[in-house]
Formats: structure tokens, C-alpha cells, sequence
């Protein structure tokens, strides 16, 4: 997952002493860069973009305030303890695009990992209007989606398994370079079919012990891809 840095200055700003909440937000807008929506709120004499996080059309995710300040996009009630991700886009006209719920459900992992001393058992994730009188994030809003990938996430103790690991497992297995179905951050050896090329665990894992590594995801993919293709040949 990266995170594009967007450089943005902001006037006086607090530090967040917790944080327990997660809120999502619709921009109600076309899909606009952070800094757009930056100078909107500054417009309003706010100290600049309330929310932490924007995540384009196109699944790209901006910085936005400082992670580790204060937002203003949930109410003063709920400001203190969470942080604030808009995605671009009016939901009450169309849905999101599926590449903004995949970043979406990358940054929650993300996040999730960054704050586990904090929550144990997960933040918590809430809309805009679970939160406030207010439409936000949109009628069209895939929530159910959303809860059910969150439910899962509990299940397997509050970090949730990122799609991309589930997806190449599957197509490892058939292709036969696993034996079974099983965590993908299992240590690699335990993975790896006896006679087969570790080709898996050299483009999935890191060696020694070798487990999966999300950061890794988009060179993984090309290379397991790749070793799948050459089994399956064979």
C-alpha cells in the first residue's frame, strides 16, 4: 500500500491522544485531489482538510492531515479518537469504484496493525452518518460489504488477511505449489509442496522466517504469477 505524500502546511493543530474509531466520509464532489478539498476547508477557517486520508477514483490514497493530529470531519465528539477517510465521489448518485474499496480495505488493515496496542479486538469503523445528522457517506455505499470484510477481519483475530494473499494462495494451490489452504503469513517451508521449485516462497515471502509480507504485493503478484504459469505448463 503507498500513500502519496501531498505535502500539504496547515495552521494550529492538536494531537490526537487515542485513537479507537475509524469514520468514512464521501466527498459528495467529483474526484478531486486532497489539496482541493484542503483549500475548501480552509476556506471555511479551518486550520486545513479535515479528513486524514482521501482516496481517489482510482484507488490512489493522498495524505492528508497529519495522521497522528486531531481531524475535523466527524463532530467534536468524535474528532478526539478517530480518523477520517473520504473517498472521492457522491454516493448518493453512484457507487464507489471498486478500486477505492480495495485501497479502502487496505488502509483499515493497514491501520488496524498500526493501532493494535490501542485495539485489540479492531478499531472500530462507523459512517459519516452513524456518527452526525448527516446523509454522508451515501445511500450507495457498499456498508454491507464493507461490515462483512470487517467481520471476517475479527474472526482471524482483528488483522485482517489481505484479498490479493487469499487470491495467489488459491491459484498456487491449483496449480500445485501448495499442499493445503492455510494462513498465508505461515513461515514458508510449511507452504511449499516437497519437490517443487521454492519459487513460491522467493517471489511471496521474505526468507528466514519467511512470511508474507503485504509491501511486497505488487512484485509478488507479477512473480507468483509468473511460477504459477511455468507449473502449470510443466
Amino acid at each position: 500500500m503507498q500513500i502519496i505524500e501531498t505535502g500539504l502546511t496547515f495552521g494550529p493543530l492538536q494531537p490526537r491522544e487515542k485513537t479507537t474509531l475509524i469514520v468514512i466520509h464521501h466527498s459528495a464532489s467529483p474526484d478531486v485531489p486532497a489539496r482541493m478539498i484542503h483549500n475548501w476547508h480552509r476556506k471555511r477557517g479551518w486550520s486545513g482538510i479535515g479528513y486524514h486520508f482521501v482516496i481517489r477514483k482510482d484507488g490512489s490514497i493522498e495524505r492528508g492531515r497529519p495522521q497522528q493530529a486531531v481531524g475535523a470531519h466527524a463532530g467534536k465528539n468524535y474528532n478526539g479518537h478517530s480518523i477520517g477517510i473520504c473517498l472521492c465521489g457522491n454516493f448518493m448518485k453512484e457507487k464507489p469504484d471498486a478500486r477505492q474499496i480495495a485501497s479502502l480495505k487496505q488502509l483499515i488493515i493497514w491501520m488496524n496493525q498500526r493501532y493494535q496496542s490501542q485495539n485489540p479486538a479492531g478499531l472500530e469503523i462507523k459512517l459519516h452518518r452513524e456518527v452526525a445528522k448527516i446523509s454522508c457517506a451515501g445511500e450507495l455505499f457498499p456498508v454491507q460489504e464493507i461490515e462483512s470484510f470487517y467481520a471476517q477481519a475479527n474472526q482471524e483475530g482483528g488483522q485482517p488477511v489481505e484479498e490479493w494473499k487469499n487470491k495467489l494462495l488459491q491459484e498456487a494451490r491449483q496449480a500445485g505449489l501448495i499442499t493445503e489452504d492455510h494462513n498465508p503469513d505461515d513461515p514458508a517451508p510449511q507452504m511449499v509442496r516437497p519437490g517443487r521449485s521454492n519459487a513460491f516462497a522467493a517471489a511471496f515471502c521474505h526468507p528466514e522466517p519467511a512470511t508474507c509480507h503485504p509491501e511486497r504485493s505488487e512484485g509478488s503478484l507479477k512473480q507468483l504469477q509468473s511460477c504459477i504459469v511455468v507449473s502449470r505448463n510443466k
